[in-house]
């Protein structure tokens, strides 16, 4: 009778034993699913936040890339911050597309030359904290744009300034 106890008692010993550790690697295996979670949310975030400021860098940098032209390109002041002014041509007709910041937003407008417009007039391009566009000389422009804290800059060159005509 004695041995019964003690084998069923050792028995369960030895099950309450193994119960508490696969218990202890069920928990563990949450924790490092979680830990894994937040990390692959951070990344994905971080991801997505460069990649919108990229874009807007790279919006901006490709309207003033595709008006490469001499004198096409021009900064002016708009309700207190600098607004990219490009000049087009169609049909005959002359038109300026501003691409000037305020309230948080990039906008952008095509309007007749020299025809005045209001500040939410123009379509939303882009949603940023902070945009600043400078002329440093002749043919190169710097774009700084501010997103969630962080900030990027792009300096770009104007070819058709720097093209001399051979006489």
């Amino acid at each position: 009778m004695k041995r019964k106890k003690h084998i069923s008692s050792k028995f369960s010993i030895q099950f309450i034993f193994i119960m508490l550790l696969f218990l202890i690697i069920v928990i563990l295996s949450i924790m490092i699913i979680n830990l894994g979670k937040e990390i692959y949310i951070s990344i994905n975030n971080d991801r997505t936040n460069n990649y919108e400021l990229r874009v807007s860098l790279s919006y901006i940098s490709n309207k003033i890339r595709q008006a490469d032209k001499k004198s096409m390109v021009d900064i002016r002041d708009f309700n207190g911050n600098p607004a990219i002014v490009i000049k087009e041509t169609y049909d005959g007709l002359n038109y300026e597309n501003w691409i000037y910041y305020n309230d948080n937003n990039i906008y952008e407008i095509l309007i007749d030359e020299g025809e005045s417009f209001g500040i939410y007039d123009g379509m939303k391009v882009l949603e940023v904290d902070n945009f600043n566009i400078s002329k440093i000389n002749d043919n190169l422009y710097k774009i700084s744009v501010v997103e969630e804290g962080r900030s990027s800059d792009l300096v770009i060159s104007l070819y058709s300034v720097q093209r001399k005509t051979m006489d």
